[in-house]
């Protein structure tokens, strides 16, 4: 009898967390069991339309969870060391913190690239994206710095705060403002950005990504830095996240 009532307990036990059954605001039962996302190797996505000789950090966004993540590859320029890296990079919109990365050891991956990274460390890269929500989108779409969502209109802007550098007789970029304004919201500021040792000859914003869950945006902002060395500069990203619907005042 009391081998049966053990029986008993582990079947509702199981039964129970195995099918994770709600209810719906009808009151009727309803299916809630989470299922993992399966993710594959993104397409890149050109942020630099610069027609200068320039070697590019790559971005592969992969995509957005539901309350305000965003996942993306990125793969680094090689700038002569022979070198070659690429990570992954989950990073919260909100805060702008980034909440998970993972970047390869060049001595481990040397004779590895791309797709064959993915599918070596796909159960790691799977866990965390599952983790934080991630929903991968095929194809996602780069917006103009000046673009239209909800029947509002938006313009980001970015102000860039520079510094002559003694050593190479130049102005650097040291720090940026960045804001969003809209003629039926209002302006805001995105982020406030210092940099140390800077080395950033030319910043501007690429354009920005809007999420299919949320009224949320991602922009991407271009730095042109000098290279290692001298000649070729080196084009990279940065990302800073905004809600598209809060935050704003009239001016």
């Amino acid at each position: 009898m009391k081998k049966l009532t053990v029986i008993t307990i582990l079947f509702i036990v199981i039964f129970t967390f195995g099918c994770k059954t709600g209810q719906n605001n009808n009151g009727e039962n309803i299916n809630t069991e989470i299922v993992e996302e399966e993710y594959f190797f993104p397409e890149e996505l050109t942020y630099n339309q610069s027609v200068s000789e320039v070697l590019v950090n790559k971005f592969y966004p992969i995509g957005w969870s539901k309350d305000g993540n965003f996942a993306y590859i990125t793969e680094p320029a090689d700038e002569g060391l022979g070198n070659y890296m690429v990570g992954v990079v989950i990073v919260n919109l909100v805060s702008d913190e980034i909440l998970w990365s993972w970047y390869t050891d060049p001595v481990v991956d040397e004779d590895l690239y791309r797709e064959d990274i993915w599918k070596k460390h796909y159960d790691d890269f799977k866990e965390n994206l599952n983790k934080y929500g991630i929903i991968q989108v095929r194809k996602i779409k780069m917006e103009d710095t000046y673009f239209s969502y909800e029947k509002n209109d938006y313009v980001v802007r970015v102000e860039t705060k520079t510094e002559e550098d003694p050593d190479l007789n130049i102005d650097l970029i040291m720090g940026c403002d960045i804001f969003i304004k809209s003629p039926q919201l209002g302006e805001k500021k995105i982020a406030s950005v210092e940099y140390e040792q800077s080395l950033i000859l030319g910043q501007q914003i690429s354009g920005c990504l809007i999420s299919p869950f949320e009224d949320r945006i991602v922009v991407i902002i271009k730095n042109e830095r000098w290279g290692y060395e001298g000649p070729p500069d080196v084009v990279e990203f940065e990302i800073y996240g905004s809600n598209l619907t809060t935050g704003f005042q009239q001016q």
